[in-house]
């Protein structure tokens, strides 16, 4: 407490933003209560996860090393940034895109209900390049806005 109230306050704000995004970031399964309608950081419920993380947008690669000009959705969560793979979600880039928008903040958190899912990335029927990345995924079946 000492520590705090020799703070200025920009560290303070400082200080609540990085403990904010370790806690977003870092937070593991926590059960959810119905009673009281709150979501915690991340639950499980079967298959299906609610969860509050960074979203991150990453520009595609080939195999080659050439960056491309097509960017991917990414679920940011601890250790690991999840791909966002659109064609089994219930959610498309465009509604993901807009309700980023709206957020407003550089950091991009977003609760989103979840399941994620071990395959094939880029197999989809609508999928302009194909690549062969497997590996564990998520699908966004809803986007929990406030």
């Amino acid at each position: 407490m000492l520590i705090m109230q020799r703070m200025g306050r920009s560290s303070k704000t400082a200080l609540v933003v990085i403990l904010t995004i370790l806690s977003a970031s870092c937070g593991g399964p926590k059960n959810l209560d119905m009673s009281d309608n709150s979501l915690s950081d991340a639950t499980t419920s079967g298959d299906t996860q609610i969860i509050s993380a960074p979203i991150v947008k990453k520009n595609f690669v080939k195999k080659n090393n050439e960056v491309t000009d097509h960017e991917e959705y990414f679920v940011r969560r601890s250790i690991q940034d999840y791909f966002v793979k659109f064609c089994e979600s219930n959610v498309d880039r465009v509604e993901l895109q807009d309700y980023l928008d709206h957020l407003g903040d550089d950091l991009k958190v977003a609760t989103l209900e979840v399941e994620i899912r071990n395959g094939n990335w880029d197999i989809c029927d609508d999928n302009l390049e194909r690549q062969s990345r497997m590996g564990e995924y998520m699908i966004i079946h809803r986007i929990i806005k406030d």
